[in-house]
C-alpha cells in the first residue's frame, strides 16, 4: 500500500530550504502575476498531476508571507490536480508561523485579516494552534520573554519598565557597533548606503563588474551588446556588482532551493575566476565560502586544488523590465546590510538593528528577534514607538477558532477508513480515451490502489495501453476493452 505524502513548502527559498522543502511557485508550478483570471497548467498538467497523485498534506511555512492571491492560487491549483471542486482539493492544510512577523509583500493584508470583496479562505477553514515553546532564544528566556510582549505590543502602549532596561542594555552608537556582523535596517536606501560605504573602507582592490545587456538585432536576428548600459530596476539583476575577496554578498535568485542556493543565502567572495582575451580581464566565476556549509553541494568545483571547498557562480541570463533586453549578470548583491524583510526565518549569534526608520507593524520585532540572545544584539537609533504590531491582527486571532492537537485526529489515520473493515467491491471506472496520460495517477494513489476491479469503457484500447495485471499492487484486476460496466462486474462475478 501507497502511503500519502507531505509536501513541505515555503514562500521564500529561504524558508523552504530551512526546512527541506520546495517554494509554493516551484512545487505548483504558479505564474509570476497571480491576479486573476486564474491560468491553469495546461499541458503541465499530467507531469503535476502524476508527481503529486499521493499527496494528501501541504504543509506551508512562514504563512504570515502568503497573500490572499497566492492561497487563492494554491487553493485552485490543487483543485486542478486532484480533479474535484473541493476546498484544496480534498487536501489537508498545514499553516505554520506568525501573523505578528512582517506583512505579505506590496502591502497586502496578511490571510487572517477580512476584506470585503476579497476571496476568504482562512475564516471558514482554519482553526489556530498556539506553540508555546520557543526554540531561537531557548537559551535566554528574559531576552524570550521579552520578545514575546514586544511582539504583541500596540502602537499606543508603553514598554514596561522591565522591558525597556533590558532592552537598554542592547543601545549602542554605530560607530561602537561591530563591522563583521549583519546590520539590519527598514529601507533598501539605507541597505545600499551601508553596503556602500563598508566596501569601499574595508576593501581597495575592488573589481567591478558590469552588467551586459542585449537586445536582439532585427536584420540578423542575433542577439547584440547594447554600447550604453541600461538603468536597471530593483528587479533586475544588478547594474553592478563591486566584488573583491573579503567582500559579503547575498545570493538574490533561487538557482538550486535543494541545494540551498536561494534568494537570501549568505557567503563570502574567497576566489574570482577571471580570463582575459584580445581586451580587458573577464570575470567568469565567483567562488564563495557560504555562511552555511551544508549549501551549494552540487556547485563546488576544485578549482583551486583538492582543498577547494568552495561554491562557484555563474551569470544568470534574464530578461529585463525594459522589453526585448536580455541581461547577463551574477545573481548576487553586496550584503554587509539587508532588510527586514530579507531576515524573518533567519537565526544569528549576531546583528546590528536600525530602528531609525521602521514603518510598518511587525517590523521592528521581526529585526530584533533574529539573535539567539541578547548579548548578541547591538540596537542603534532605538524608539521604542517604532515597535508595534497591527491591531487588525490582534483582533483577528482573537476571534478566530482556535483548536487543540489533543482532541486533533491524526492526519494519517484517515488510512484506516479507507480500508474496508467487511467485505465489499470497490469499482474504479475510467474512460479509456483519457486513460494513457493518467497511468501514473491510477498506480501511486492510495485509494485507487485498494480497488478491487478497474473498469475501462467506451472506445477502444491499443495492446500498449494499459500495462499487464501483475504490474499492479493490489489483487488481480479484470481487464476490460470495449465493455460496458455491467458486463464487467460480470465478468469479475464469474
Amino acid at each position: 500500500m501507497s502511503y500519502p505524502a507531505v509536501l513541505l513548502t515555503a514562500f521564500t527559498g529561504t524558508a523552504a530550504f530551512n526546512i527541506s522543502g520546495k517554494t509554493l511557485h516551484s512545487l505548483l508550478k504558479l505564474p509570476k502575476s497571480l491576479k486573476p483570471p486564474y491560468q491553469g497548467l495546461g499541458n503541465a498538467l499530467d507531469e503535476v498531476r502524476a508527481s503529486l497523485s499521493n499527496a494528501e498534506i501541504l504543509v506551508i511555512d512562514e504563512i504570515s508571507m502568503v497573500s490572499k492571491d497566492l492561497f487563492a492560487y494554491i487553493h485552485w491549483r490543487l483543485q486542478q490536480i486532484k480533479g474535484n471542486k473541493k476546498p484544496f482539493g480534498g487536501m489537508s492544510i498545514l499553516a505554520v508561523g506568525d501573523f505578528y512577523q512582517l506583512p505579505p509583500l506590496g502591502k497586502a493584508k496578511p490571510l487572517c485579516v477580512y476584506e470585503d470583496n476579497v476571496l476568504d479562505l482562512w475564516k471558514d477553514y482554519f482553526h489556530m494552534v498556539n506553540l508555546r515553546e520557543i526554540m531561537r532564544q531557548k537559551d535566554d528566556h528574559s531576552f524570550a520573554e521579552v520578545l514575546n510582549r514586544i511582539r504583541v505590543k500596540q502602537k499606543t502602549d508603553s514598554l514596561e519598565a522591565n522591558d525597556k532596561a533590558l532592552l537598554t542594555q542592547a543601545i549602542h552608537d554605530i560607530k561602537d557597533c561591530p563591522s563583521n556582523v549583519l546590520h539590519i535596517y527598514a529601507t533598501n536606501k539605507e541597505v545600499d548606503k551601508h553596503n556602500s560605504a563598508t566596501v569601499t573602507a574595508l576593501h581597495s582592490d575592488i573589481i567591478n563588474i558590469q552588467a551586459e545587456d542585449y537586445r536582439k538585432d532585427p536584420r540578423t536576428g542575433e542577439m547584440v551588446l547594447l554600447a550604453d548600459m541600461m538603468k536597471g530596476n530593483k528587479r533586475d539583476l544588478p547594474d553592478n556588482i563591486q566584488a573583491a575577496p573579503g567582500v559579503r554578498v547575498m545570493i538574490i535568485r533561487n538557482l538550486d532551493v535543494e541545494d540551498g542556493l536561494v534568494n537570501g543565502t549568505f557567503g563570502t567572495i574567497t576566489n574570482i575566476v577571471t580570463t582575459t582575451q584580445d581586451g580587458p580581464k573577464t570575470v567568469n566565476l565567483i567562488g564563495l565560502t557560504l555562511d552555511n556549509q551544508n549549501s551549494g553541494q552540487k556547485f563546488r568545483r576544485k578549482i583551486q586544488g583538492s582543498s577547494d571547498n568552495l561554491v562557484y557562480i555563474e551569470k544568470c541570463e534574464e530578461s529585463t523590465s525594459k522589453k526585448g533586453v536580455l541581461r547577463r549578470q551574477f545573481p548576487m548583491k553586496l550584503a554587509f546590510a539587508c532588510t527586514a524583510h530579507k531576515v524573518q526565518g533567519m537565526t544569528m549569534e549576531s546583528a546590528v538593528v536600525c530602528l531609525k526608520r521602521v514603518f510598518e507593524p511587525g517590523m521592528a520585532y521581526v529585526a530584533l528577534s533574529r539573535t539567539t540572545s541578547l548579548k548578541g544584539l547591538y540596537i542603534t537609533d532605538f524608539d521604542e514607538r517604532k515597535i508595534y504590531a497591527d491591531p487588525a491582527i490582534t483582533d483577528a486571532l482573537k476571534n478566530m477558532r482556535h483548536a487543540s492537537f489533543e482532541n486533533a485526529r491524526p492526519l494519517l489515520q484517515f488510512l484506516k477508513s479507507v480500508v474496508p473493515t467487511v467485505p465489499t467491491l470497490t469499482i474504479i471506472h475510467h474512460n479509456a480515451q483519457g486513460l494513457p496520460t493518467h497511468m501514473e495517477d491510477m498506480r501511486c494513489h492510495h485509494e485507487l490502489s485498494l480497488a478491487d476491479v478497474l473498469c475501462i469503457t467506451e472506445t477502444h484500447l491499443s495492446g500498449s495501453s494499459v500495462s499487464p495485471a501483475s504490474s499492479w499492487n493490489s489483487t488481480t484486476w479484470p481487464h476490460a476493452t470495449d465493455t460496458s460496466l455491467t458486463q464487467t462486474i460480470q465478468t469479475w462475478q464469474r
